[in-house]
């Protein structure tokens, strides 16, 4: 499907690889070769002076003795923090999926409230520094309140499918070693985009030699500030602009792909487990390796394709974003036009995320998919089922409370190490460690859960009979709480979560 998206994709992988084998290495030879002779030079120009200093200042021997009481906390403390971390974040994270297995309305309904709390302090507290912001929060708060008091009766339908996709992820954790391996993935490859953009900057061909300024160090072409080749157009030859634009635009493309591969497996596995349970009941199951394999080959195109189209748009609104301080004028229209580009970027984020679930179900191409998904909602009246962020509220805030936790334990790990009492300041490192830590490998758990979410969503859409026949159970609970949720009722307004932070729907 889409085929020529995935032979473009693959072609741009092949040829960042080439370019950072056979360019990177020059690149790195010359940086540090510059970087020795710097500190050469700085060291034949302070020796003398540092030798005078020595003789004439009795307390030399004392400032290199509190230089080496500044010299980081001792190897265990890392270990400690690190080991902690990675054991306490699965731990906490595991601990949440059982937790919302047995309370998820409870849960919801606290998320909704945690959201109105916070979005009422954050009013509060700006009201005395900001009043028309204080005052904008206000009117979130009323409007938060409002939703809570609309969505009590959808709450229940709600977590059934949280239920529903706790399950299938539980049944199915090899998806969890799928996402580690797509971070490894885009790991590597941002390490070899890095080395690729450098090395082939740095050819003469991609440098402006009229400008009289292509010599900026390193013997390559200065980035600028922003640290984007094309930000710095009187460095760049018109072909150096273009190839430092595509080089970004790469970057994002690549960065949705593996993203985007990761929902449309995920979404395989949750037809899998919904069809034909007996292929989806282990930790590496036959569902997990064959929707790999699917989303990776025979829907790489699909995928590629409506990645691209969102790094397209976000390449222009970063454009925007890096010519809002020109003073030539236009700055009002650029920042309108930059804003209408974030939402075009949401919509279409959120309007794909549908549209991979059928892609990982069905196969289908990006357009089929999309036009599936359009037509089958509008068919059954269940726009007002895409509105219910839900379950991702409390997904979120239970990720950033698992971070959280984490850090707290890698504080008390790191109070544990012997000898650490002389070096109390780097308490705070081990705490934001931890919390970064937490908050990755909870976010992996509840990414996976999001995504078996709306998999799930369209699955009772699309196919409800076919659960009745392979989790009966599951099947009454979801049709009793949709039944308590709409009733005969199945038409209401579209409300869209463009992400806009907690509280704010």
């Amino acid at each position: 499907r889409d085929k020529w998206f995935a032979v473009a994709f693959v072609s741009h992988l092949a040829f960042v690889t080439v370019a950072s084998v056979t360019l990177g290495p020059k690149f790195w030879n010359d940086a540090v070769k510059e970087l020795e002779d710097s500190k050469g030079d700085d060291y034949d120009g302070d020796v003398d002076n540092d030798e005078s200093d020595s003789m004439y200042n009795p307390e030399s021997e004392s400032s290199t003795a509190s230089d080496e009481d500044f010299s980081g906390p001792p190897k265990e403390f890392w270990f400690a923090v690190i080991a902690i971390a990675m054991a306490a974040a699965p731990a906490l994270s595991f601990g949440a999926l059982t937790l919302m297995s047995r309370n998820a309305i409870g849960l919801i309904k606290g998320s909704l409230w945690f959201s109105i709390i916070l979005c009422g302090i954050s009013a509060v507290l700006l009201l005395a520094v900001a009043p028309p912001a204080g005052f904008i929060y206000g009117i979130f708060t009323v409007c938060l309140i409002w939703y809570q008091r609309a969505v009590q009766s959808r709450i229940p339908y709600a977590a059934s499918n949280l239920k529903c996709a706790i399950t299938v992820l539980k049944t199915n954790l090899g998806l969890g070693l799928v996402v580690l391996g797509s971070m490894a993935g885009l790991l590597a490859y941002c390490l070899s985009w890095s080395f690729a953009i450098a090395g082939t900057m740095q050819l003469d061909i991609m440098k402006d030699t009229t400008s009289g300024s292509s010599n900026s160090g390193y013997g390559q072409t200065n980035y600028g500030s922003s640290g984007d080749p094309s930000s710095s157009s009187s460095d760049l030859s018109a072909l150096g602009s273009v190839v430092g634009f595509l080089f970004l635009l790469c970057f994002y493309w690549t960065h949705q792909v593996f993203q985007n591969v990761t929902r449309a497996t995920v979404s395989g596995v949750v037809g899998t487990w919904w069809f034909d349970p007996s292929e989806a009941s282990s930790f590496c199951s036959a569902a997990v390796s064959s929707s790999l394999l699917r989303s990776t080959t025979y829907s790489l195109g699909s995928i590629c394709f409506g990645s691209l189209i969102v790094a397209i748009i976000h390449m222009i609104r970063n454009s925007l974003r890096r010519a809002q301080n020109d003073r030539n004028g236009g700055g009002l229209l650029r920042c309108i036009a930059m804003c209408l580009l974030a939402y075009l970027e949401r919509l279409v984020e959120y309007f794909n995320k549908w549209a991979y679930v059928y892609v990982g179900l069905y196969g289908y191409g990006y357009v089929d998919a999309g036009r599936k998904v359009i037509d089958l909602f509008k068919k059954r009246g269940w726009m007002t089922i895409i509105a219910d962020n839900l379950v991702n509220r409390l997904l979120g805030i239970v990720s950033l409370t698992i971070g959280l936790l984490t850090g707290v334990c890698s504080l008390f790990a790191a109070f544990l190490v012997e000898e650490f009492e002389s070096k109390q300041g780097w308490a705070g490192v081990g705490f934001v460690v931890g919390f970064f830590i937490g908050l990755i490998l909870s976010g992996v758990f509840m990414g996976l859960l999001s995504s078996a979410v709306d998999a799930i969503i369209v699955c009772y859409a699309e196919a409800p009979k076919e659960l009745e026949e392979t989790h009966p159970a599951v099947a009454q609970e979801m049709a009793t709480t949709w039944t308590e949720a709409w009733g005969s009722n199945m038409n209401g307004p579209v409300i869209v979560g463009l992400g806009g932070g907690p509280g704010i729907v």
